[in-house]
């Protein structure tokens, strides 16, 4: 199976850590592959990568002359593919060298129309002490409690580390644009994973196969692990999963967040308060209690508040937000 594998990429001070991503594809035992480098209104990054990569067979450059957000640049990406699947990475990512082996094999022996692997975290300086593990979908990474550890069938994949077959694009279009994190116009918001998943399954009747060997580890700098940015993107997810629940017409667009919540509320939360009172390291367990209870509040603040914005103005588009 011949592979695409589509990069975003925005910023300069982020070009030893794409080069790293690359490194590590071109690194693959599974060498039937292009690598096709989006670069998302830079044209400084751009032209150097250009320079870096001129000689490269294997590697496309790809130029959006404006920031257009990291869904359209990742549908740039797969616009210019060629491959009979297309993966997802990163540009702050790297890949476990037999990361596309596993991709292809789940996709050959499970006939998937979609994959999923495992994200490990990278802490540039260091885990604060009081980052929960059930919190590491905030930063892109496996959570705690995300799936077996075994191959399953998932709702959706995350963006680090997916690949469909070029037939669903073919025949669902493409990631929505107005979902996914951007400089302009939509922030914060997410989802896109989720809304495109749940269009896969609507209309193919398949999900996502999650294959735990199919291993990206992802860098996380001091920044995305800080207190404030934690809450930020908390209130964002829930605004975003407002947001999906009002546009998607799945039946239970958010029934796997629900599950998770309840999960965190009835089972994760009080394991760690368990610990506080009889562990040896109670301190740090209680950082991580609170951490939970605050971003699971901000959540809900944020879900709430679109869903006033949604009553206050109950034709808005998605294309208003």
């Amino acid at each position: 199976m011949f592979v695409s594998i589509v990069v975003p990429t925005h910023s300069l001070d982020n070009f030893q850590n794409l080069i790293d991503t690359v490194d590590s594809l071109l690194n693959q035992t599974h060498k039937e592959m292009e690598i096709i480098v989006v670069v998302d209104g830079n044209q400084e990054l751009y032209e150097r990568l250009v320079k870096v990569y001129d000689v490269q067979a294997n590697i496309k450059t790809v130029g959006i002359s404006e920031n257009v957000g990291v869904s359209a640049a990742r549908n740039a990406g797969i616009r210019a593919a060629k491959g009979d699947a297309i993966a997802f990475i990163d540009d702050d990512a790297v890949a476990e060298t037999r990361w596309l082996e596993n991709v292809v094999a789940t996709h050959d022996k499970f006939d998937a129309v979609a994959v999923a692997g495992k994200i490990l975290p990278v802490w540039v300086s260091g885990k604060p002490d009081y980052f929960p593990e059930e919190l590491y979908w905030l930063v892109g990474v496996t959570e705690k409690g995300f799936a077996r550890e075994e191959i399953t069938e998932i709702r959706n994949a995350y963006a680090p580390n997916m690949s469909f077959k070029r037939e669903v694009f073919e025949k669902i279009g493409l990631l929505n644009e107005r979902l996914g994190f951007a400089r302009r116009g939509t922030s914060y918001v997410q989802g896109s994973e989720a809304e495109f998943a749940l269009r896969v399954r609507a209309e193919l009747g398949r999900g996502v196969i999650y294959n735990p060997e199919a291993i990206v580890y992802h860098k996380i700098p001091p920044s995305k692990g800080k207190v404030g940015m934690i809450l930020k993107r908390s209130f964002y997810q829930g605004y975003s999963k407002a947001l999906l629940r009002s546009i998607s017409s799945a039946s239970q667009p958010i029934a796997t967040e629900r599950a998770y919540l309840r999960d965190l509320l009835l089972k994760y939360i009080p394991q760690r308060m368990g610990k506080v009172f009889r562990g040896s390291d109670s301190i740090a367990e209680l950082k991580k209690v609170s951490i939970l209870v605050a971003s699971v509040c901000a959540v809900g603040l944020g879900f709430i508040f679109e869903i006033v914005k949604l009553m206050l103005t109950p034709k808005r588009g998605l294309e208003e937000q």
